[in-house]
């Protein structure tokens, strides 16, 4: 079932596939994201995203192994995705004027979230359940973000803004994972009374402060 985020989509007997199959396999996998969104993935059957398309299950099997297959396509996309938010990293974080920059990632991240739950949510199920396939594809997605955290880190611990004592990758991890946990659960917060502008400043103001040392922004 391996899929690798940058090659082109074949059939599952190996072959290139043309244009009018890509636009099918396309839709396949844009039914399989409606219904995740709509049911949850324990729901998702596989007669209900051909008949979602007007198709049979002999189509979906020309182009995916199975469901999982599929969902491992989608999770691939979805990494591809998340290079807008390296982009937004890039630019240093170092003197409190900077901490506009913390609230545009943090915007980015929780809208990255927002647009693709379902798929993100399944994709740390079957990686935290050991799948090595998604566990490749969460890995690909979040390492970078976690090195250029990092990398943060060093630059202001360089200029003694921050401790010492902390450990780069660690932070970075922590950074990420703290990110993910509450942007999963917005809705949830949301319904324990936190809006999406009370998590944005918080994840913000938590975040800049922890990379850069600065607490009065």
């Amino acid at each position: 079932m391996a899929s690798h985020t940058n090659d082109p989509p074949v059939a599952t007997d190996g072959r290139e596939i043309g244009e009018r199959a890509k636009a099918t396999r396309r839709k396949l996998l844009d039914a399989t994201r409606v219904l995740l969104t709509r049911h949850g993935f324990s729901d998702v059957r596989l007669v209900d995203i051909t008949r979602e398309i007007g198709a049979s299950p002999a189509t979906f099997y020309q182009y995916f192994t199975d469901i999982d297959d599929a969902l491992l396509a989608l999770s691939n996309e979805v990494t591809e995705n998340s290079g807008a938010l390296i982009e937004l990293l890039e630019a240093p974080w170092a003197e409190p004027a900077d901490y506009e920059r913390a609230v545009a990632f943090i915007d980015a991240y929780i809208a990255y979230w927002a647009d693709n739950r379902a798929v993100l949510r399944v994709r740390n199920l079957k990686a935290e359940e050991g799948n090595a396939d998604f566990r490749r594809a969460r890995s690909a997605a979040q390492l970078p973000l976690m090195q250029a955290i990092s990398t943060k880190v060093e630059n202001n611990m360089a200029a003694g803004r921050i401790s010492a004592d902390l450990d780069t990758q660690a932070t970075a991890a922590a950074v990420l994972a703290m990110l993910e946990r509450l942007t999963a659960y917005r809705a949830e917060l949301s319904a324990r009374g936190t809006g999406g502008a009370a998590l944005e400043t918080t994840l913000s103001r938590i975040v800049f402060q922890l990379v850069t040392g600065h607490s009065n922004v």
